[in-house]
């Protein structure tokens, strides 16, 4: 899953709740604004189901035919949204399941990422890659408290 999408996933999930801090909801609507208004990309299949697999294929799919990752302003809108979700809705932040932090790679791939309750999924914080790094297949099923993915 991108930094992208999954930007979109914590935005969908902490973002569009009536108690949503108004940071998050900021930096996700800035976001959207984004993908939306610059890429033509519709992310609302993904806010009715964020923890739909499919549907967060399906965005990046999308995303990467409109070149969305190539925008620098949508990776920084990206970052920050996921930024507002870790300090003001940790539990919609850890339930995205990739946590990247300061991140600079040659090549970072993880597919396939797939959590439900109080779950990490995978987490990585001051990752440097001079090569690759690919973590596939990751789930993490039913746990105590059910989160969204």
């Amino acid at each position: 899953m991108s930094l992208i999408v999954a930007a979109v996933v914590a935005g969908a999930t902490a973002g569009l709740k009536e108690q949503a801090h108004s940071a998050v909801r900021d930096a996700y609507g800035a976001l959207k604004q984004l993908i939306t208004g610059r890429h033509k990309v519709d992310v609302t299949p993904v806010e009715r189901r964020p923890e739909s697999a499919a549907k967060q294929q399906s965005l990046e799919e999308d995303l990467a035919d409109a070149s969305a990752a190539e925008d620098a302003e949508v990776r920084e809108a990206a970052q920050r949204v996921v930024t507002a979700v870790r300090e003001h809705d940790a539990a919609a932040a850890r339930a995205v399941g990739v946590d990247l932090d300061d991140v600079a790679a040659q090549l970072i791939r993880i597919s396939n990422v797939s959590v439900r309750g109080n779950a990490t999924g995978v987490e990585l914080s001051r990752v440097e890659a001079q090569g690759s790094i690919v973590i596939e297949g990751i789930r993490v099923e039913e746990g105590d408290n059910r989160a969204r993915p």
